[in-house]
């Protein structure tokens, strides 16, 4: 085979396998990207563990007959819709009355 025969095939077996390569790799996902304000989402989990911290204090609050624990589970919930504002996801407040 002459020269100009080989780097031919040597050309055509290189692109071979370049191509080969490129269409092994996973296709993309088409996936939605979940929503920030979802209920496993990072920021509402922050937000509800604050508010759940909170609301353990007021209920360790009251165990105490010295303590005043007047509006502290509403302090507690205000604390959350802001935190849940602060977020972005005010579709997620909840009513505090």
């Amino acid at each position: 085979m002459t020269r100009l025969g080989l780097l031919l095939l040597g050309v055509l077996f290189l692109g071979g396998a370049a191509f080969a390569q490129t269409t092994s790799q996973p296709a993309q996902s088409l996936k939605p990207t979940p929503s920030a304000c979802s209920s496993s989402s990072q920021s509402m989990r922050v937000c509800t563990n604050g508010l759940r911290s909170c609301n353990d204090v007021c209920a360790a609050q009251a165990l105490s007959a010295n303590s005043q624990i007047v509006g502290c589970e509403t302090s507690c919930c205000t604390r959350y819709n802001v935190c849940v504002k602060t977020r972005n996801c005010g579709s997620r407040v909840i009513d505090c009355q």
